[in-house]
């Protein structure tokens, strides 16, 4: 197991987003996955309190997205992995083919 200090520099590595994206003029869809499933190494190499620092970290994200870009359609997939476009495909083309249709 990886210790959770190892983690530690987590937080201020993933401060999302960046202070220039703070203004999106345009539709912006967002694609979180929450709770995020972070696969198969990381449940079997990072022990609990590792695994609540990088679950706490993708809240934080998407909360930072939240606060920054008000109009940003987010949608959240619970338990899919890092690679969205792989573990939902079928859910992320469902959202995606919504988002678009809601444009003007």
């Amino acid at each position: 197991m990886v210790p959770a200090d190892r983690w530690s520099f987590w937080p201020a590595a993933c401060s999302w987003p960046p202070k220039k994206y703070t203004d999106i003029p345009v539709p912006a869809l967002v694609i979180f996955a929450n709770p995020h499933s972070l696969g198969t190494w990381v449940e079997r190499n990072i022990d609990a309190s590792g695994r609540a620092a990088l679950a706490a970290s993708v809240m934080r994200q998407e909360k930072a997205i939240k606060d920054a870009v008000p109009s940003a359609h987010l949608v959240e997939l619970p338990n899919a992995n890092h690679l969205v476009f792989l573990s939902d495909e079928a859910d992320g083309l469902r959202e995606m083919g919504r988002f678009v249709a809601g444009l003007n």
